[in-house]
Order: structure tokens, then C-alpha cells, then sequence
């Protein structure tokens, strides 16, 4: 599946970009569902190999889940994690992704590891394998998905705050 989605990405135009539109302002949308990812500052109290932050907004549950890449030993390919409450009105958190799943972009049409770096250039698409099937197995799974979508793992830039 995850070859299919970055076959399909490659194949893809890409979107206009502004000289400025860097990681740190870029707003990005889900191809096929309603949710909303961008980027905010590293937190202060983090894992020192956090080298960036975003949230990821669920309208229709109406929450905002907390994403992280992390580049263990401060190499390698940049692996990405989110949390948030479990279910609706809980206070406890989790978190949606089993594993340590690798964060991809899509650059001028080829798809390479995600530009972490600070003032890194926005991807035309972000691609975070297995997003869409944990939260299928999470308790967002009625609200966020819609009868014959096909919720897959990328989101397409589209534009700079």
C-alpha cells in the first residue's frame, strides 16, 4: 500500500509555492478526508531528537491531535508519531500510531524523507504512512470516515500562513 500511495504521489503535479513557504508556515489538507495538518515550534521540554512539531485538526470529532518527527541519533530517516485524547470527552491520551512509521515528501514531483530541518522547504505533499489506518482502528473512526472514501496517508500543501 505504502508504494501504491507514493507511486500515485509521484505522479501527481505539483502545487505553486511561494519563495517563503517553508515547513515552519506551510498549511496542508487531506486528499480525501476533512483534516488539516501544520506545523508549530518544538516544544521547549521534548526528546532532544525532536526536530519538529505539528498538529492535525479532525473537524468533525472537533479535536486536534499533537504530531512529532524525530530523527533517532540525530540521523537517519525522520520517524513521525502523533497522540491526542482517546476518545471524545476522555481525558487520557494515545497514541494513534503503532510503530515508527517514516515521514516522506513529495518534492517537484519526487518523493524523498521529509525535510525536518529548521526553514526546511515545504513539500508540495506530506506523506505519513498509517495515519489513515489508526485512526480507522481508533474510536474517530465514525466521524472521520465517510461512506465510500478512501482515506489514504497524504496531505497536498495548500498555501503559507
Amino acid at each position: 500500500m505504502l508504494r501504491s500511495t507514493i507511486l500515485a504521489m509521484t505522479l501527481l503535479g505539483g502545487v505553486a509555492q511561494g519563495a517563503e513557504c517553508t515547513i515552519s508556515n506551510a498549511r496542508y489538507e487531506h486528499d480525501q478526508a476533512a483534516w488539516y495538518l501544520s506545523f508549530k515550534p518544538v516544544p521547549k521540554f521534548v526528546a532532544p531528537n525532536q526536530t519538529a512539531a505539528f498538529i492535525i485538526e479532525l473537524p468533525n470529532s472537533g479535536i486536534t491531535l499533537e504530531g512529532a518527527v524525530h530523527r533517532p541519533n540525530g540521523f537517519g530517516s525522520p520517524l513521525w508519531s502523533i497522540s491526542g485524547l482517546c476518545s471524545e470527552g476522555s481525558a487520557g491520551l494515545c497514541t494513534f500510531v503503532e510503530g515508527n512509521p517514516a515521514a516522506y515528501g513529495n518534492y517537484a514531483g519526487k518523493v524523498g524523507w521529509f525535510d525536518d530541518a529548521a526553514g526546511a522547504k515545504a513539500p508540495e505533499q506530506l506523506i505519513l504512512p498509517q495515519l489513515a489506518v489508526s485512526l480507522w482502528y481508533s474510536s474517530y473512526r465514525e466521524a472521520e470516515f465517510m461512506p465510500d472514501a478512501n482515506e489514504g496517508d497524504v496531505f497536498t500543501l495548500v498555501g503559507c500562513e
